[in-house]
C-alpha cells in the first residue's frame, strides 16, 4: 500500500513524523499484490468480474483513499496511533491481492498539524484524488463537511457522537459520546462527578450531554469543568467522587499531574495511550472492544497479527485498534461496490443507505442497519488498571473489566439533545 501525502507543502510534515516509530510505518511503502489488471480486458477470461469502470479515485488499478490527520501537531501521539492501525488493516489487504482480490489501495495522507484552517486548504485537493476518506479526525471534521456534504462523499469518524451517528456521510463504529455520559450517571446516580471538557468536538457533545443526562437521572451532583480551569482548586471545591475526562491529547499530562487525589478517572481508551498511574487515584477507561489478548475475539487474533507484520514495536494500545477496527465498515462497502462494478462515489453513498448487517469480528457490536428503528447506542465496557484490581488476571494492556456500560434513557437523551 503506498502512502502518498498530498501537496507539496505536506512533504516535509511527513518526512518529520517519520522519526518516530509508529509515524515511520505510516511512510513506509508496502506493496501488496497488485491486480495486474488496466484498461486492456482482451486477456480477461469471460467468466471472471467485468473491470471497474474508472472514477474519482480510482484509475483501474488502485483506489484511492483519504486520510486527514494530525501527525506532527500538538498531541499528534493519537493521530499517529489510530493511523498505524488503519494502514495496517488496508495492507493486509493488499497482501491478500486487494479488493476483492483485485485492486490495491493507497492511503493519501494529509497532515494538518492540528490546525483545522490547515484541513480546510487541503481538503479541496485531496478530494480531487480520492474516493472517500478513510479518516477524518475530530479537529477537521467541520473543516470535511461541507465538501463531504456538497459531493456525497463518505468520511470515517474515529469517534461517535449523536450528530456523527445519524449523519449519512459518516461511517462510526464506536458508541457515542453522549451515551457513554448517560450511562455512567446511570450506573453511579447518587455519586458526585465532575465533568472535564476542552472545546473539542468531543468535549462540547460531552459537556452538553453531561447537564441533560444529568437531570433524566436525577442526579446529585454534576459540575462542569473547563480544562484550561486550575483542576486542583476546582475539582477539590465540587468535593467530586468520580471524573469524567473529554479533552485532547494535549491535556492529558495536565491532567493527570494537577487531578486531586482520592478520585476515580474516567477517560476513553481510544482517546488515550497505554494506561497511566499514580498511587492515590484511580483510573478507568472506556472500551468498546474486547480484552487486549489473543483469544478474545476472531478479530483480535486477526490484528495482532497484523500488528506482529507491520508494527511489531507497538505497545498495546488501544487507540491503534480503534483505527483499525475503523477501517471495516468502509472495506465492507468498497468490496460491494466492486463486485457491483461501480466504485463512482454516488454509489458508495447510496450502498451506505442500503446497507445491511456489517460482522465486526468481535473488534466491536455488530452493526445492523436494517432494524428500524436503528439499534443504538452500542454497547462498551469499564476497566480497571491491574494494580487496583489487586493483580487479577489483566490483558496485555494491564486493565480488566469491571462492568458493562448501555444507557437505558438513550431515546430520552436524543430527544431532548436533538431539540
Amino acid at each position: 500500500m503506498i502512502m502518498a501525502p498530498v501537496g507539496e507543502n505536506r512533504e516535509p510534515a511527513m518526512r518529520h513524523a517519520a522519526r518516530g516509530a509508529l509515524v515511520s510505518f505510516v511512510v513506509v511503502l508496502i506493496f501488496g499484490a497488485c491486480s495486474g489488471q488496466g484498461d486492456d480486458l482482451s486477456d480477461v477470461n469471460t467468466a471472471q468480474i467485468a473491470s471497474v469502470e474508472r472514477s474519482v479515485g480510482f484509475d483501474g488499478d488502485i483506489v484511492r483513499l483519504g486520510v486527514i490527520a494530525n501527525l506532527t501537531g500538538a498531541g499528534a501521539t493519537l493521530d499517529r496511533a489510530r493511523l498505524t492501525g488503519a494502514s495496517a488493516y488496508w495492507a493486509d489487504v493488499n497482501i491478500a491481492g486487494g479488493l476483492s482480490g483485485r485492486y490495491e489501495v493507497e492511503l493519501v495522507i494529509v497532515d494538518h498539524r492540528g490546525d483545522p484552517q490547515i484541513a480546510a486548504d487541503a481538503i479541496p485537493e485531496l478530494l480531487s484524488q480520492v474516493v472517500a476518506l478513510a479518516f477524518v479526525n475530530e479537529t477537521a471534521m467541520g473543516a470535511a463537511h461541507p465538501f463531504l456534504v456538497a459531493d456525497q462523499i463518505l468520511a470515517i469518524a474515529p469517534t461517535s457522537t449523536l450528530d456523527w451517528e445519524s449523519d449519512p456521510r459518516f461511517l462510526t463504529h464506536s458508541p457515542p459520546v453522549e451515551a457513554i455520559v448517560l450511562a455512567l450517571f446511570e450506573v453511579s446516580p447518587l455519586a458526585k462527578w465532575c465533568v472535564v471538557t476542552d472545546g473539542s468536538p468531543l468535549g462540547v457533545s460531552v459537556e452538553a450531554a453531561a447537564s441533560v443526562a444529568a437531570d433524566l437521572v436525577e442526579m446529585q451532583s454534576v459540575t462542569l469543568i473547563d480544562v484550561s480551569e486550575d483542576l486542583t482548586a476546582a475539582v477539590s471545591a465540587a468535593a467530586c467522587e468520580e471524573v469524567l475526562v473529554e479533552a485532547a491529547d494535549q491535556f492529558q499530562d495536565k491532567i493527570l499531574d494537577s487531578m486531586p487525589a482520592n478520585r476515580t478517572v474516567f477517560r476513553q481508551a481510544a482517546l488515550v495511550g497505554p494506561p497511566d498511574s499514580r498511587d492515590n487515584l484511580r483510573f478507568r477507561y472506556i472500551d468498546a472492544g474486547p480484552a487486549w489478548n489473543v483469544d478474545s475475539s476472531t478479530g483480535m487474533r486477526q490484528f495482532l497479527a497484523s500488528l506482529v507484520r507491520h508494527a511489531p514495536d507497538a505497545e498495546a494500545d488501544t487507540r491503534i485498534r480503534d483505527g483499525y477496527v475503523s477501517q471495516i465498515r468502509l472495506h465492507a462497502l468498497l468490496e460491494q461496490a466492486v463486485n457491483r462494478g461501480d466504485l463512482r462515489r454516488s454509489e458508495l453513498f447510496a450502498l451506505r443507505q442500503s446497507h445491511r448487517a456489517i460482522d465486526m469480528s468481535g473488534l466491536a457490536e455488530d452493526i445492523d442497519m436494517s432494524a428500524d428503528p436503528p439499534v443504538f447506542p452500542r454497547d462498551t465496557r469499564v476497566w480497571a488498571t491491574d494494580e487496583d484490581q489487586n493483580h487479577v488476571d489483566s490483558d496485555e494492556r494491564g486493565l480488566s473489566p469491571t462492568g458493562l456500560l448501555r444507557p437505558k434513557k438513550f431515546l430520552a437523551l436524543a430527544s431532548e439533545l436533538g431539540d
